[in-house]
C-alpha cells in the first residue's frame, strides 16, 4: 500500500514538472499565455534601435517566415504603391543591371517572400504559447540598415547625375532617349530606397529630394518622347502584327508616326504566311515567318534583325491565318518587346 502511494506521487511531481517546462523556445514562456511582446514588441527591445514586426505559425519556421513577411510589409503599406513606373521600369531595369548588387537587394524590401529574410534583420525573439501557436519577432536594425541605404542613394545619384548630363549634351534624339530612360530607372529605385530609408528612421515613407529628381527627368523624358517617332512600313503584315508592333515601341516611350520623313527610326516588316500540307483530314496548318529590321535613322546604325517563326493549325485555313496572327502578337509583345529592350540600352 505505502509503495503504491508513493509510485503515484512520484508520477504526479513528474507529470507537473513536464508541464512546466514545456512550450517555450526562449525561456520566458509568462506562465505559458501569448507573450507580452507578440502586442508590444517596445516592451522588450528597443523601438528606436529596432524596426520590428511580429510574426505566427504553427511551427517555429512559420513564424518566423511570417514575422520577415509582417516587416516588409510594413515598407508596402508605407510606399505609395500607385507610384508610376515604379514595379515595371525597376524589374525590367533590374534584368538589364542597371542597379548594383546592393540596390536590387534593398528594393527586395518591399516585395520579400515569405522565409526569405532582409537585410540587416534576424529573430529576436520566438514563443510558443499554451495553444502551441508559435511567436516570432523580427527587428531590423535601424541604424546600420540605414546607414547602407544612404550610401547606396549616393551611389545611384551619382549614376543619375552623369545619365542626365550626359543627356543634356547629347544631339542624337535616339541616344537621348536612351541616356533619359536609365536615368529614370535609377531615379526611379532611388525614390523608393529613399521612401525605404525614411521609413527606417521612423517617419513617413515620403520621396523628399528623391521624388523632385525623379519628377524632373520623367518631365524631360516625356519632352524627348514627342520627337521619338517611329515609322512601321510593311506590304504584308497584318493589322494585328502592326497593332502589335507599335505597343512595343510605345511602351520604349517612342510615338508611331506615318510619315517616314519625322522619324528617328524606320522599321521594316516582313510577315510571310504560307499553307503547310501536313497531310491532316482534320485540321488545316499555315506556316509563318516574321522578320523585323531597325535602322537609327540620325546615324544611320541598323540594329540586329530580329527574326522568329512558327506553325499553327485549326479546323479550317482562314483560322489557321487567325491563329498564326495570335501567335505572332504574342512573340512580338514577349519575344521582341525585350529584344527592342535590350537593343536600346547597349547603346552608349
Amino acid at each position: 500500500m505505502n509503495k503504491t502511494l508513493m509510485l503515484l506521487i512520484s508520477l504526479t511531481i513528474f507529470v507537473g514538472i513536464s508541464c512546466g517546462s514545456s512550450g517555450n523556445t526562449s525561456g520566458n514562456s509568462n506562465n505559458n499565455r501569448i507573450p507580452g511582446w507578440v502586442e508590444n514588441p517596445g516592451s522588450e527591445f528597443s523601438e528606436a534601435q529596432y524596426l520590428m514586426a511580429v510574426g505566427s505559425g504553427s511551427t517555429l519556421n512559420e513564424a518566423r517566415g511570417d514575422a520577415f513577411s509582417q516587416l516588409s510589409q510594413i515598407f508596402q503599406m508605407d510606399i505609395d504603391a500607385n507610384q508610376q513606373i515604379t514595379s515595371e521600369v525597376i524589374d525590367r531595369s533590374t534584368n538589364n543591371n542597371f542597379y548594383s548588387e546592393s540596390t536590387s537587394q534593398l528594393l527586395n524590401n518591399i516585395k520579400i517572400g515569405t522565409n526569405q529574410e532582409l537585410m540587416n534583420t534576424s529573430i529576436l525573439t520566438s514563443e510558443v504559447d499554451k495553444f502551441g501557436t508559435y511567436h516570432a519577432l523580427a527587428g531590423m536594425d535601424r541604424a546600420e540598415t540605414s546607414r547602407i541605404y544612404s550610401q547606396e542613394i549616393s551611389n545611384n545619384q551619382i549614376k543619375i547625375n552623369e545619365f542626365e548630363n550626359n543627356a543634356a549634351n547629347e544631339s542624337n534624339i535616339l541616344q537621348k532617349l536612351v541616356l533619359l530612360t536609365k536615368a529614370r530607372a535609377v531615379a526611379s529605385a532611388n525614390e523608393v530606397l529613399t521612401r525605404q530609408l525614411n521609413v527606417i528612421q521612423g517617419g513617413a515613407g515620403t520621396g523628399g529630394d528623391a521624388t523632385a529628381t525623379l519628377t524632373r527627368i520623367q518631365e524631360k523624358f516625356r519632352a524627348i518622347q514627342q520627337k521619338a517617332n517611329v515609322s512601321i512600313q510593311s506590304d504584308n503584315a497584318t493589322s494585328t502584327v502592326k497593332s502589335a508592333l507599335a505597343g512595343a515601341f510605345q511602351k520604349e516611350g517612342f510615338s508611331v508616326t506615318e510619315n517616314a520623313e519625322n522619324a528617328i527610326l524606320g522599321v521594316t516588316v516582313n510577315y510571310q504566311t504560307q499553307e503547310a500540307d501536313l497531310n491532316r483530314d482534320d485540321a488545316e496548318f499555315v506556316k509563318w515567318e516574321l522578320v523585323i529590321e531597325i535602322e537609327d535613322k540620325q546615324s544611320n546604325r541598323s540594329f540586329r534583325t530580329f527574326m522568329v517563326e512558327g506553325r499553327d493549325g485549326a479546323p479550317s485555313y482562314s483560322d489557321a491565318l487567325k491563329r498564326a496572327d495570335f501567335t505572332a502578337r504574342n512573340k512580338i509583345e514577349k519575344d521582341f518587346a525585350q529584344f527592342l529592350n535590350n537593343e536600346l540600352l547597349q547603346i552608349n
